[in-house]
């Protein structure tokens, strides 16, 4: 998963100020999606398991649901201005590029919610710096119209790593989060077998 930015840092003061108000009916969304995205995950797990890939809709289903939480942390936090839709569709100023659906290792899967434990106990904690930056940059944006971007670069690290945790967790990807500030390019995998193409 990648990041990409299209972000000239200029805040509204207006959307600024009443940020987290604006945020509160998306939360509730996401609340309410998070449940579907926990049933789909589990029939998403026993399809990886059992086959080694996830079916279409529900692959494109937790994409969809990843992108959006990670839109709404991005305006949460300040990190991008735009109010997000509420549908995960691709195009928001900050955001995440889910990955193509793939072979995943079975043996991987059948214990991911043990490995992704030291991943999202990380999440946890850049929650509470991203906390900090939504804070300061609340601050630094009202009085200037514009996110600084030693803050904006910062949180929207943050942002990734969390999205990354989440599609891992998820079994959208079976790539372990990765916390450095640059990812290193890797190969994409090509899948040998899809059994969910001769299904469909």
């Amino acid at each position: 998963m990648r990041l990409r930015i299209d972000d000239d840092l200029r805040r509204s003061r207006l959307l600024v100020f009443f940020r987290p108000l604006l945020s509160l009916p998306h939360l509730a969304w996401l609340w309410a999606w998070s449940w579907a995205a926990a049933a789909a995950a589990v029939a998403g797990w026993v399809a990886v398991v059992v086959t080694g890939s996830q079916p279409h809709p529900l692959h494109r289903f937790l994409c969809a649901y990843v992108r959006y939480a990670s839109q709404l942390v991005a305006f949460a936090a300040l990190v991008a201005n735009p109010f997000p839709g509420f549908t995960g569709a691709p195009g928001y100023p900050v955001e995440v590029t889910t990955p193509e659906r793939l072979l995943q290792r079975r043996g991987s899967a059948a214990f991911r919610a043990l490995l992704a434990v030291p991943a999202l106990l990380l999440a946890h904690a850049l929650l509470g710096v991203l906390t900090v930056i939504a804070v300061l940059a609340w601050f630094a944006t009202l009085a200037t119209g514009r996110m600084p971007s030693g803050l904006r670069d910062l949180g929207a690290t943050v942002v990734r790593y969390l999205a990354q945790t989440a599609a891992y967790a998820l079994l959208v990807s079976d790539r372990y989060p990765h916390a450095s500030p640059a990812l290193p390019r890797h190969p994409v995998p090509r899948p040998l077998f899809d059994p969910w193409e001769t299904a469909r």
